[in-house]
């Protein structure tokens, strides 16, 4: 079971690398190699059956507690499930010792932590039985679920899949069949309470470097992203690799720099240029774009009531994630994943200013990715969580269908009594998501570039007054709105006042006409008056008039009005803004009748 870093999560349940000869040797003297193997082989051994295995059968594996470098644990084989990862994919049980998971006494200390998933388990020939990609429902417990290597193996190039590599239907949790919990119990192999769980693979904690964990939540949240995600560390293409090794640290990434998105695990073979690890799904995507990094674990953070986890940094890129199923991932060295590079200039009237850099491999999480981007930013450069105001510029590059190039400029301004940076990521992630998400054709972005200034002072507007001019006098529309007539084919001159919203400073008064559609006779209507692009819904009618609408939407600091009439079923409408240089909010409206 892979993992992330994390502080009391109750679902961290589950669970790279020395270099050139010293892998050989550490690998050699942990794993017996048998005269048919060759050198060449440890690294990618022989997969064992599941139809040889047998309870008592000694094992051993490789995971890493600290560093790059595996450390060695031992155990047993208590027995297989049938058909207990997915039908016709069976689980074996074993209990495991050693590598933090017992202390020196051989009592359980950290149990099967998460990140241990991937870490491969060997039989006592060298052959490979598979991967710890399991762990019982309450923890900690020194005993694993093993996904079996010879299902893992079919990922590679070299081997044809298998229909459960692809099964939707597995459960994530499988439960002890009551005779072998029995058996167990009366074995001492499990106490009662190990024996009345299950095991479990748990939604893969991802870690999400460049943001507070408030924040981190916050978007999450309100971008509706289900997985769980936590703080962790960063990476980028300037860091030193580091070399993937059986039982070495493999992270498979969303996007890496100012936000590294990833999940941390072991890998469990190394057959040339190809990986395998986890053990289990990372995002079950079938075919993936993730790229694959390796590791530098800090150390193994105990947890006696959710469950001890692995802290780590991912390392730089050093291949990519080819393939996500049921048994696990599969990557490939030294190929990348095609990338949005999404890039930013925040300056601060403190003085503070930065630029920031993120690579985004997942192109479906590229609006949200790209946004917090944008927030991480703006945090590390405003320094503070509080109140302002901003001014940001988003630049979109992209491909059409055609394979022709299109871009899209915007800016817009922001206020926040409680949160700036927060505030002013919303508005660029719909109008992204709106793009790539058209009806008329497909598109990609790739590239992506915000320019933006924050400062802490919080200044805004709000509307106080609204007023009509139908028939030679202002009338102020109150909170009874009645339907007020106008003429068909005149202009309503339109007057709406505003005030800081601190109540400190002189009023605004901003002026403008609607015009009323001559083929509105006799029907009833709406004017709608607002501040910045509230109400701003756009319509169009291909790929470019959508482009040029977004660009073109009201603003936060105008006042925009727009006047609707249903004229034989479609809808007659008029608008009109003015910008007043600060952030305006409120919201009115009246009914209007066409003589």
């Amino acid at each position: 079971m892979a993992h992330q870093p994390a502080i009391h999560r109750g679902w961290l349940r589950s669970g790279t690398a020395a270099v050139g000869a010293a892998v050989v040797s550490l690998l050699a003297s942990t794993v017996a190699v048998s005269p048919a193997q060759s050198a060449a082989d440890v690294s990618c051994p022989e997969a064992f059956r599941v139809a040889a295995v047998t309870k008592g059968m000694p094992v051993h594996g490789l995971t890493v507690t600290s560093g790059t470098t595996p450390d060695t644990f031992d155990g047993s084989v208590l027995g297989v499930l049938n058909d207990g990862i997915a039908p016709g994919l069976d689980m074996i049980m074993v209990k495991l010792s050693g590598s933090e998971i017992t202390d020196a006494d051989g009592e359980v200390d950290k149990g099967i932590w998460a990140g241990m998933s991937g870490s491969p388990v060997y039989t006592a020939n060298g052959r490979l039985l598979g991967a710890v990609a399991y762990g019982l429902s309450w923890s900690p417990s020194d005993v694993a679920g093993v996904t079996p290597a010879a299902e893992m193996r079919k990922m590679l190039s070299t081997q044809s899949g298998a229909a459960s590599l692809k099964t939707a239907a597995a459960a994530k949790n499988v439960a002890i069949p009551p005779a072998t919990a029995s058996r167990l119990v009366a074995d001492g192999a499990l106490t009662t309470t190990e024996a009345s769980g299950s095991f479990q693979r748990l939604p893969m904690p991802f870690s999400v470097s460049g943001l507070s964990n408030k924040h981190l939540q916050m978007a999450a949240e309100r971008f509706g992203i289900q997985r769980p995600m936590v703080t962790g560390g960063s990476t980028s293409a300037a860091a030193a690799p580091t070399e993937i090794i059986p039982g070495g640290n493999l992270a498979a990434s969303l996007s890496y720099g100012d936000i590294t998105d990833a999940g941390i695990g072991t890998a469990t073979a190394v057959c040339g240029g190809e990986v395998l690890a986890f053990g289990h799904p990372m995002l079950w995507s079938g075919r993936s774009t993730l790229s694959m990094h390796g590791a530098d674990a800090i150390y193994i953070q105990k947890d006696a009531v959710f469950g001890s986890f692995k802290v780590a940094n991912p390392t730089a890129p050093v291949g990519r994630i080819s393939s996500d199923h049921l048994a696990g991932i599969h990557g490939v060295m030294n190929e990348f994943p095609q990338s949005v590079e999404v890039t930013s200039l925040v300056d601060a009237t403190n003085g503070n200013s930065r630029h920031g850099k993120t690579v985004i491999t997942y192109k479906p999480a590229v609006p949200f990715l790209s946004a917090i981007h944008l927030l991480s930013n703006a945090d590390r450069v405003l320094d503070k969580i509080g109140g302002g105001r901003a001014t940001v510029r988003w630049t979109f590059h992209g491909t059409r269908a055609d394979g022709s190039s299109w871009a899209f400029t915007r800016y817009d301004r922001f206020a926040s009594g409680r949160d700036i940076s927060y505030s002013s990521i919303f508005e660029s992630y719909s109008q992204m998501s709106q793009i790539l998400h058209n009806r008329f054709e497909k598109v990609k972005i790739t590239n992506v570039h915000y320019r933006a200034t924050y400062s802490p002072v919080y200044r805004a507007l709000e509307m106080v007054k609204f007023e009509i001019k139908p028939a030679g006098r202002w009338i102020t529309i109150n909170r009874h709105y009645p339907v007020r007539t106008v003429r068909a084919g005149s202009d309503l001159p339109v007057r709406v006042t505003v005030l800081p919203r601190s109540g400190i400073g002189d009023p605004t008064v901003v002026r403008m006409s609607v015009r009323v559609p001559a083929s509105s006779q006799g029907r009833e209507g709406v004017l709608y008056v607002s501040g910045g692009g509230e109400q701003f819904r756009t319509r169009a009618s291909s790929f470019d008039e959508l482009l040029t609408n977004l660009a073109k939407a009201p603003r936060n600091s105008e006042v925009a009005a727009n006047i609707y009439f249903d004229t034989t079923g479609a809808n007659a409408r008029d608008s009109a803004s003015r910008d007043v240089g600060e952030v305006v909010s409120g919201y009115k409206h009246v009914h209007l009748f066409v003589r």
